[in-house]
C-alpha cells in the first residue's frame, strides 16, 4: 500500500489517487479548479463599464481601455515632472542635444528648435522680456526662439545634462560612467541578468503562498489540457 501525502493547502492525509505525483488532495485540487475557472464581474478604470474576466488583477474591459489610461499615465507622469522648474530645464537641455546630434548627423542641415514649448519669436516678441522659470530673474528673449530660461540657468541645464555620473552596477557592483541617474546596469548582459534575478525572487513569493501555488497549478493544467486538445484536433484534421 503506497504511503500517504500530506496535502500542501489544508495539511491533511491523502492517498495517491492516480499514478502521477500529487502535492494537493482531490478536494483542493477541485476547489483551485474552480477557482480558476470562475468568472467574475469587475469595473473597466477607463470607461466604468462592468466585464466579466477570470483573472482577479484584470482591470480593463479593451485594449482601447488599456492604451487610454496608459496616455493618461503618461500625460499624469509629464504634467508632475514639468511641474519642477529644474527638471523641465532638464527636459529642454535633452531636447537641445538631441537637436544638435540630429544636425550634426545631416551634416549642417536647418537646425529646429528644441521642446514643445519652443516657437519662432515675432518681430513684437524679439525685445521683449521674460521671467525665468527656474531663478525668477528677468531676461530680454534671445536666440530667436521663445525661450522660458535665461541664459545662465540655459547654460547650467546644459551643464548637468552633459555630465558624466559614477555609479555601481547594481548586479556586479562594478562602477561605470553613467549620463543619467536612472541607468543601474553597466551592460545589456547585467540587465538581462538583473531581470531574471527578479522574475525569479516574484515567482519564489509567489510560491510561497500555498493558495496561489495550487491556483498555479491548475492554471498548468489547463493549459497543458488546451494544449492536448489542439493535438488532438490537428491529428483528426491530417487522418481526414
Amino acid at each position: 500500500m503506497a504511503e500517504p501525502i500530506t496535502c500542501k493547502l489544508c495539511g491533511r492525509d491523502f492517498a495517491p489517487y492516480s499514478r502521477s505525483y500529487h502535492v494537493y488532495c482531490r478536494r483542493c485540487r477541485a476547489k483551485s479548479d474552480r477557482r480558476l475557472g470562475r468568472t467574475m464581474i469587475v469595473k473597466c478604470r477607463v470607461c466604468g463599464g462592468g466585464f466579466s474576466t477570470a483573472h482577479p488583477l484584470a482591470c480593463y474591459c479593451s485594449d482601447k481601455c488599456r492604451a487610454e489610461a496608459r496616455r493618461r499615465a503618461d500625460r499624469e507622469y509629464h504634467r508632475r515632472y514639468s511641474s519642477d522648474p529644474k527638471k523641465r530645464a532638464l527636459v529642454l537641455a535633452r531636447g537641445r542635444a538631441t537637436a544638435a546630434a540630429h544636425a550634426d548627423r545631416e551634416r549642417g542641415g536647418r537646425r529646429r528648435p528644441a521642446g514643445r514649448a519652443a516657437g519662432r519669436l515675432s518681430r513684437n516678441q524679439e525685445a521683449s522680456t521674460a521671467v525665468c522659470e527656474m531663478c525668477g530673474r528677468s531676461f530680454a528673449q534671445y536666440g530667436g526662439t521663445i525661450r522660458v530660461h535665461c541664459r545662465r540657468c540655459t547654460a547650467k541645464a546644459d551643464r548637468d545634462i552633459g555630465r558624466v555620473l559614477r555609479a555601481n552596477c547594481k548586479e556586479c557592483g562594478r562602477a561605470f560612467s553613467a549620463t543619467s541617474r536612472t541607468i543601474r546596469y553597466c551592460s545589456k548582459a547585467c540587465s538581462s541578468e538583473g531581470s531574471r534575478r527578479s522574475r525569479t525572487a516574484s515567482r519564489r513569493r509567489t510560491m510561497a503562498d500555498p493558495e496561489r501555488r495550487a491556483v498555479a497549478a491548475a492554471r498548468t493544467r489547463a493549459w497543458n489540457a488546451a494544449q492536448r486538445g489542439r493535438k488532438r484536433r490537428r491529428s483528426r484534421r491530417q487522418r481526414a
